[in-house]
């Protein structure tokens, strides 16, 4: 409660002489909200029927207007606004409208009473010798299910009230004149929140009962929310009072200290546009399908708008009778588990979970909760892409696991796409300079400048139609940092040098402006200044031990500027509540910092592992990771080779705690062939670990030992291990045979899973039939779970189904597997219309399976159209997240160049074999283990097809290689000799036709050395 917001409402009668009295609230530095029956019977006639005045700064009253007046007579509430021009002081509490809003606005979503207070200025206060209003505060109650029915509130209070007569014929009470009054709700964390405007009294027999216009009244008319805008700068929300604890505030501040701050998505310098297409999808979840709990996933690399839109999306459905709000981002597993039940409601919910990748647990409890409404519930997760966090069982109740198990993923496409015109970047850079420029003044380390006459003479870039401006920040981050290269005090730098690597050296001169400050006086150097930065953004920090413990990690920083080292950190960007540093945002500028100040030795990451907790230690990998992946994805690759390695050097001397294994393992991309070293290094230690823990106690973590087994054996598979991946996978199998035997309901889902993938494992190792067997199985225990349940398991039949179809081609079986590729397809093609970013890559995948089978079955036609679509696919999901997708684009590739040679095609054929070849000599480079393989088989291809070109000695060459790389597998992976014969031959056909006899005599041995196994169908 903010006394001096207080005010007293004088309106004059007509024909009387005589003023009615009204208290009120100020919500703006001019705009005071009361009850609208205290506007009755206004005088308009000459004079100033209406004044306000503040009995806090001395009582002078001052002309005012009606603002707003609802024409519903059942919104007991106007909006006044004072006059300008007569002297009216702003209330301190409403001088600073920049960095927070001056008032939040709140529902009681329950079913309990929940305590309030106000203030006014009734009767029972007038003073009986001068006449004035002397102020009341009560306490007490809004009980929800009273007044309900009406659409109020009503207030019960216990409290002792005084003695008050009205004057002679009239009808009013003591309270007369508290009408008005602000019903603010208490204890709420985060500030006051504003419930309702007081109307009238009820005149209860005992105590005190009040009548109040809620909020949510208010807020539902569009006049009064952009009058509230308008007057303050920030459209007015309403929010849940008892969640007030669990959410983020609707509104956060705007502590706009540093260039950086203004790309944060919560200071929403550039103006919400577009997303009009994903907004009515995501209402339309909200809105329709059962009055269930409904759980969905939305995917997208850091940058790329999930919270912008999320919280676009919650603003929206308030206005709508919904409560919605973001779980804080500190709430994390490492946490004593928060009590949900504020959340409890029977209003229609959407809960927002920001970062849900690395909070896994927290989320299977929080479903818990929800789970057991009666009513409509949606929860919406943001995560960087989806992985081991959604899909593992982590010892969940079935129904949770079938929740997260069936949730629709959606890749967040890019805001402006190319297909665009390029117009249409070029107005949205321009658009985004104008408003970073309205705000930079506001920047105390940025010089004084026109910078809104700068940005509209700005000229965008010219490569706006490259794919990194996809990304949302990306656009954004290169306006804000061509403003200030234009401006008075730019950064000297090469050409050619990131965006994020500019903004940081500006960030710089905040670090060290704020260092120097009276209250810290560090005066340490810039390269020391900005590794305590990274620290922080690496493990952050939730009390000042564990912020000593980080900063004492930091080279030449000296021991005795430590202690206020850590506390300049804690003061330069703000913490959420119950932690002590904040960090450096947005996140993928924080990333990029902390990664290359760890590349650049200024942080020695083996000793700021060791001191870490295991929740900073989960967070400090998880940063590491997505900056690898993001320099990857960015052309930086040498950058992500080194945040790799030093990684990999500091785990072999600061081992994780096994709780951050566990986080940080799910967290991970899957797939994501830049990071899979790193995956594998996490899950491997993961697996024995929990080999240990199970000896020790079978029965409690069989089931948590036989998941990490499958999720290692999945991992190494994606790096080519595929001998150590067979090895996992089996003894996953074996546990999850013992598991399910004892409660099939509980594990024959993940029995199936790994059946499937060791048919997988078991083909890469030769051993076709047994492949076969254990894929039927599979299949057979997904299609009666799916007939029980298809939301929940369709998907995995699907797969099952795509796996049995190659097993059935590899054992020459060709219609049976057309029929199993094809109903693969049919279930793909459903679920991709549905969830498109969930399930088109495997719709690309069984659609190039398809290709193949049809083309064995000689449907040529048919088989060039499937194989085209898959590569149509696989191109855009590349396009968006190449770590991920090339190594698909280039089988699909491989396999459409297949397609158009047997269908006479040659020359598409050999342009499209040789994209494939590039792409698959990237990946080998960097993998040989898991690409040679497939480098050599489409080698073997493309020699063929380069001897009918008319370049044999190119032919001669592409089966060289071929050769050689055949050679360096066999010894791990013995199906690679099969495919080693037939290029031979060609080899042979070549030397001969080059006369090279010796060549084909030694190769003609090799065959007599190396016959073919008898199980083989190259």
């Amino acid at each position: 409660m903010e006394f001096d917001r207080r005010v007293q409402i004088r309106v004059r009668k007509p024909g009387t002489g005589k003023r009615s009295f009204g208290s009120g609230y100020l919500i703006a530095p001019r705009l005071v909200l009361t009850a609208a029956h205290v506007l009755d019977g206004m005088n308009d006639a000459g004079g100033n029927p209406l004044t306000v005045s503040q009995p806090d700064a001395g009582g002078q009253e001052f002309p005012a207007i009606v603002y707003w007046h609802p024409a519903d007579e059942t919104v007991d509430a106007a909006l006044i606004e004072i006059s300008g021009g007569h002297g009216w002081q702003t209330p301190e509490s409403l001088s600073d409208l920049l960095t927070r809003p001056p008032q939040r606005f709140g529902l009681i979503i329950g079913a309990r009473p929940h305590p309030i207070t106000l203030t006014g200025f009734p009767r029972m206060q007038k003073d009986p010798d001068d006449g004035r209003r002397l102020d009341e505060q009560l306490t007490g109650h809004i009980v929800p299910g009273s007044g309900s029915l009406a659409g109020r509130y009503e207030i019960s209070s216990s409290d002792p009230t005084l003695p008050a007569a009205p004057p002679p014929g009239s009808e009013g009470s003591r309270w007369s004149g508290i009408s008005g009054a602000a019903l603010l709700g208490d204890d709420v964390p985060g500030g006051d929140m504003l419930c309702g405007v007081v109307g009238r009294d009820r005149q209860a027999d005992s105590g005190t009962r009040l009548t109040a216009t809620t909020a949510a009244r208010l807020l539902a008319d569009d006049t009064f929310r952009a009058a509230v805008a308008q007057h303050t700068g920030w459209e007015p929300v309403l929010e849940p009072v008892e969640a007030a604890g669990l959410l983020t505030p609707a509104a956060a501040g705007r502590d706009l200290n540093s260039p950086a701050a203004l790309l944060r998505a919560d200071a929403e310098a550039v103006a919400f546009h577009g997303r009009d297409s994903e907004l009515t999808d995501l209402r339309t979840w909200c809105q329709e399908g059962p009055p269930t709990l409904a759980v969905r996933v939305l995917t997208g690399p850091g940058g790329q708008g999930k919270t912008r839109l999320a919280r676009h999306l919650t603003n929206l459905l308030s206005h709508h009778g919904w409560v919605a709000g973001h779980l804080r981002p500190d709430l994390t597993d490492y946490d004593t588990p928060p009590d949900f039940t504020p959340l409890t409601t029977a209003l229609p919910l959407l809960v927002v979970v920001d970062y849900a990748e690395t909070r896994p647990r927290l989320l299977r409890r929080l479903i818990s909760h929800l789970h057991y409404s009666r009513h409509r519930v949606r929860l919406l997760l943001l995560a960087r892409s989806d992985g081991e966090w959604r899909t593992d069982p982590l010892n969940a109740a079935s129904a949770v696991r079938s929740l997260l198990a069936a949730a629709p993923v959606t890749a967040l496409a890019p805001l402006i796409p190319r297909s665009r015109p390029t117009q249409d970047r070029r107005i949205a850079f321009a658009s985004a300079a104008h408003g970073l420029a309205c705000l930079l003044p506001r920047i105390s380390t940025v010089p004084a400048h026109d910078w809104t006459a700068l940005a509209a003479a700005l000229h965008p870039p010219d490569d706006l139609s490259d794919s990194r401006y996809d990304n949302a920040l990306t656009l954004q981050l290169t306006a804000l940092v061509t403003l200030l290269q234009h401006g008075p005090k730019p950064t000297d730098i090469p050409p050619g040098t990131p965006a994020e690597e500019i903004l940081l050296q500006h960030e710089g001169r905040f670090w060290e402006d704020s260092a120097r400050a009276p209250a810290f006086k560090l005066n340490l150097p810039t390269t020391t200044l900005a590794a305590a930065v990274a620290a922080a953004a690496l493990t952050g920090a939730a009390s000042k031990d564990e912020a000593a413990h980080v900063i004492s990690t930091i080279p030449d920083l000296p021991a005795d500027k430590a202690v206020r080292t850590a506390a300049w950190l804690a003061r330069l960007y703000p913490a959420e509540p119950d932690r002590y540093w904040g960090s450096l945002q947005p996140d993928r500028i924080a990333e990029y910092h902390a990664s290359r100040t760890l590349t650049h030795g200024s942080i020695l990451l083996p000793a700021l592992l060791a001191t870490a907790a295991p929740g900073q230690q989960a967070q400090l990998i998880t940063i590491l990771a997505r900056a690898a992946i993001a320099h990857y994805n960015a052309g930086r690759t040498n950058d992500s080779e080194q945040v790799l390695s030093t990684m990999d050097t500091a785990l072999d001397t600061a081992p994780l705690a096994y709780q951050a294994i566990q986080t940080t393992a799910a967290a991970l991309p899957y797939p994501s062939r830049v990071i899979c070293p790193l995956a594998i290094r996490l899950t491997t230690t993961l697996a024995h670990t929990n080999q240990e823990l199970a000896a020790a106690n079978p029965a409690a973590r069989q089931p948590e030992l036989a998941r990490s087994l499958s999720n290692l054996g999945n991992r190494l598979s994606e790096a080519g291990c595929r001998d150590e991946a067979l090895t996992a996978t089996e003894e996953a199998v074996k546990i999850y045979r013992r598991l399910a035997d004892s409660s099939p309901a509980a594990y024959e889902p993940e029995l199936a899973s790994s059946l499937s993938n060791l048919s997988v494992d078991l083909s890469q190792a030769g051993r076709r039939s047994e492949a076969l067997t254990v894929v039927e199985e599979a299949v057979e225990i997904r299609r009666r779970l799916t007939a029980d349940n298809p939301a929940a398991h369709e998907p995995e039949l699907a797969r099952s189904l795509s796996n049995l179809g190659n097993r059935l081609s590899e054992a020459g079986r060709r219609d049976e597997a057309l029929t199993a590729t094809e109903e693969a397809v049919k279930i793909y093609r459903q679920l991709a219309a549905a969830n498109p970013a969930a399930y088109e890559p495997e719709l690309a995948r069984s659609l190039s399976n398809l290709g193949a089978d049809l083309t064995e079955a000689g449907h040529r036609t048919e088989a060039r159209a499937a194989t085209e679509e898959a590569v149509k696919i696989y191109r855009q999901l590349a396009a968006t997240n190449p770590a991920a997708h090339k190594p698909d684009l280039a089988a699909s590739l491989s396999n459409l160049g297949n397609r158009l040679s047997r269908a006479g095609h040659r020359g598409e054929a050999l342009t499209v074999a040789k994209e494939a070849t590039e792409i698959y000599r990237q990946l080998a480079a960097d993998n040989p283990a898991a690409y040679g393989p497939d480098l050599a088989r489409l080698l073997q291809f493309l020699a063929p097809l380069l001897a009918v070109e008319g370049d044999p000695s190119g032919a001669l060459g592409a089966t060289e290689e071929a050769v050689e790389l055949y050679h360096s597998h066999i010894a791990t992976m013995p199906s690679a000799l099969p495919p080693l014969h037939p290029v031979l031959n060609l080899q042979t056909k070549l030397l001969e036709a080059l006369r090279r006899e010796e060549e084909i005599e030694e190769v003609r041995r090799w065959f007599r050395e190396n016959p073919l196994p008898p199980d083989s169908h190259s």
